[in-house]
């Protein structure tokens, strides 16, 4: 069984991105996206107009922090045979209304990729929150340029502010 981080937020969070759950580079490390071909990074960074990426895993947590935009996972736990996504089996949800209760300056929800919207939606069909959907970063989702994708998470990321 695998298991999320804890949330990366502070009080000042006004916006949460929810993955599903970390791959097998991001639980080796400790670190959200840490599979240097996710292209979450690269899409925040680019999103929020930043050219330089921090190589430090505490840089890029300050900068987005920095910024309002907290992470987080839709699953507690569930078993997974693989990166992809699609393998995840017998999910259990993060407490994600008592996280929004918790942190009431969160507005928007932007979801990385559909197997994160469709969970989120599964466990939380009475949320009263803004929930985007934004393309999945993982190298997996291939059929959408950096460019496109980036496009689409400013879009997910801004509308809200």
């Amino acid at each position: 069984m695998l298991h999320s981080f804890r949330p990366v937020i502070h009080e000042f969070s006004e916006l949460l991105v929810l993955g599903t759950l970390p791959g097998p580079e991001s639980l080796r490390l400790g670190q959200y996206y840490a599979n240097p071909n996710n292209q979450f990074w690269n899409i925040i960074y680019r999103v929020l107009s930043k050219t330089d990426i921090d190589p430090e895993y505490s840089g890029k947590l300050s900068f987005l922090l920095g910024r309002g935009i907290a992470l987080w996972d839709v699953f507690y736990s569930a078993e997974r045979s693989s990166a992809l996504d699609a393998d995840i089996r017998n999910g259990a949800p993060n407490d994600i209304p008592r996280l929004l209760k918790q942190y009431p300056r969160i507005k928007r929800v932007v979801l990385n990729g559909r197997k994160a919207e469709i969970s989120f939606n599964r466990f939380f069909p009475g949320t009263d929150i803004d929930a985007v959907y934004a393309p999945s970063t993982s190298p997996a989702f291939a059929k959408m340029s950096l460019d496109e994708k980036t496009i689409e998470w400013k879009t997910a990321i801004m509308s809200g502010k």
